[in-house]
Order: C-alpha cells, then sequence, then structure tokens
C-alpha cells in the first residue's frame, strides 16, 4: 500500500499536484493536510469526486499532522508568498520557521518518510530541512530544477516545432538566477543538439534567458504556477513510487559529488529511486558548465549563512 501526503494540500500547488497524482493512478492513498479546515476538506471532496474517472486512490485530508503517518512521501510545498514590502531575506526567514514547525511534526509522527520540499526558495529551504531533519541526504532533498528543466523542454520544443516529449536537457546548480543550462548533453530524438546544424547557440540562449524569467511571468499573468509544477511534482513522485532509478534535476546536499560537500544543497544530475537519493550520474561536463554549478554552490552557501 503506498501513501503520498501533502504538506500544504490546500494550496494551489498542492491541488495541481493531487490532480496529477490522481490522473496517473500511481498510489493507493493520498492525504491532504492544512492549516486551512475548510479549503482543505472542500479541496479534498472535490478531488474525491473524479477518482470513478480516474483511479482507485484513496484521498483524506485533515489538518492535523497525525495523517502524515504512514507516508511513503511527504510533499512539503507549503510556505509563505512574498509580500509587496518584503524583502527576499526576510521572506526566506518566514519560511525557515514553517519549514522547521513541519520537520518537527514528520519526525514526531513520520520519522522514515520521504521528504520533497517544494516551497521556494527551494534549494535554501531544502538544506534547512535537511539540518532540522537529520541530515539525511537520501531521505530529505527538493524539487530543485526539475520544473526548470519541464519548462526549458516545453520553450525548446516550441521554439523549433519539436515533440517536447523527445527533448532532453537538464538545469543544474540554483533553482534561481544561478541555474546552469547543460548544453553539451542537451539533446532531440537522441541527436545532441549541438550536432545539429539548424540550432543556432544564440537562440538556444535565449530560451535559456525566457526559461529563467518563467516563473516570475506565470505569477504576473495569473498569480502562480500550478499545473506545471504538478507535472514536475508527480514525475520525482513517480520515479520514487516505480523505483525508476531515473536521472532527475533534484535539489540535495551532494556530500562530495562533483566536489561539493555537506554545505549547500542544490541541483545536480540526481538517481531517484524507491529510497530517495540513490546516487549521482557521473557526466563529464564541460569546463563552463562546472565552473556554473560551484559559483551556484557559493551562492547558495552565502544565502544561507546570511540567515542561519
Amino acid at each position: 500500500m503506498s501513501k503520498v501526503a501533502i504538506v500544504g494540500g490546500a494550496g494551489r500547488v498542492g491541488v495541481s499536484f493531487a490532480f496529477h497524482l490522481l490522473c496517473e493512478n500511481i498510489c493507493d492513498e493520498l492525504a491532504l493536510v492544512d492549516i486551512l479546515e475548510d479549503p482543505v476538506m472542500g479541496e479534498r471532496l472535490d478531488l474525491m469526486q473524479s477518482t470513478s474517472s480516474l483511479c482507485n486512490t484513496r484521498v483524506t485530508a485533515s489538518t492535523d499532522e497525525a495523517l502524515l503517518a504512514g507516508a511513503d512521501i511527504i510533499v512539503v510545498p507549503a510556505g509563505a508568498r512574498r509580500k509587496a514590502d518584503q524583502s527576499r531575506l526576510d521572506l526566506i526567514k518566514v519560511n525557515f520557521g514553517i519549514i522547521d514547525e513541519w520537520m518537527e511534526k514528520i519526525g514526531r509522527v513520520n520519522p522514515d518518510a520521504l521528504v520533497l520540499v517544494v516551497v521556494n526558495p527551494v534549494d535554501v529551504l531544502t538544506y534547512r530541512a535537511w539540518v532540522k531533519g537529520g541530515k539525511n541526504r537520501q531521505r530529505i532533498f527538493g524539487l530543485g530544477n526539475v520544473m526548470d528543466t519541464v519548462r526549458f523542454k516545453s520553450y525548446i520544443a516550441e521554439f523549433y516545432g519539436w515533440d517536447p516529449r523527445k527533448v532532453e536537457g537538464q538545469l543544474l546548480g540554483e533553482h534561481g538566477d544561478a541555474m546552469v543550462p547543460v548544453w553539451s548533453q542537451a539533446s532531440y530524438a537522441g541527436y545532441l543538439l549541438k550536432d545539429m546544424p539548424d540550432v543556432k547557440q544564440e537562440d538556444l540562449d535565449g530560451i535559456f534567458a525566457k526559461t529563467r524569467k518563467a516563473g516570475a511571468e506565470v505569477i504576473r499573468l495569473k498569480g502562480g504556477a500550478g499545473w506545471a509544477v504538478g507535472v514536475a511534482i508527480t514525475e520525482v513522485v513517480r520515479a520514487i513510487l516505480k523505483d525508476e532509478k531515473r536521472v532527475l534535476c533534484v535539489s540535495s546536499v551532494p556530500g562530495g559529488a562533483y566536489g561539493i560537500g555537506e554545505d549547500v544543497s542544490l541541483s545536480l544530475p540526481t538517481i531517484i529511486g524507491k529510497d530517495g537519493v540513490e546516487g549521482y550520474l557521473n557526466v563529464n561536463f564541460s569546463e563552463e558548465e562546472k565552473a556554473g554549478v560551484a559559483k551556484a554552490a557559493a551562492v547558495l552557501k552565502k544565502t544561507y549563512e546570511e540567515i542561519a
């Protein structure tokens, strides 16, 4: 019996992920936990009413963290949004408190669960969750640049008129300005982009710039991301529940991989299976790509030190 729980199950991201997970029909129980009783019970009812056409998944909801007990995976999108007069560092401090509270609750009711942090800034908050959750890099990790990669591949496909399901590419480093495009490995239908004469680097650079601004643009237009991030979270959860050993650029504490230690969490090509982070794919990146990842690690370490 598999159980997935969402902390912040009544929010935009939590509900988008919940619906996509039901569409996949890959877990036996989906538990929504939120501090707002009426919204979370309403979302449970709405989602449950879709199951007759989608899946055989039991949908539960509560404001009590006890519902997290027995979950194989706990997804945490719960967090505060930035206010107009609030600095980025002040927002992080608020979300530190939210992460600390929920990691304490998870440690009390389900200390063995895999924890997937989604709330932003995801790399810094993943590191905080890792610190507060017992420093288990295999069990505690974040969505990282999986979301950016989903966007990135979609933008590449749209620009060239390609099938987006055949585009491969990853963004490493920070989920933010210091993200790093891995052009040396990017491909379409199995062919490296760098070997395709009709693919120009200036066009790819423009696509990457668009990807970096994508989150802010969605917030400007509709108030926040939902559907694509729901898909991205489901990619990670599916890899765990089905033990796919899939390589995804989640955010984790490397502990030496690619020369990065235990003082930061960031996105690397990570093998995800039933036990969570099961290792890292060893890839020969270009010197520029390696330098970009090292720079991202330094930026994230500095940010955490400013808050902690």
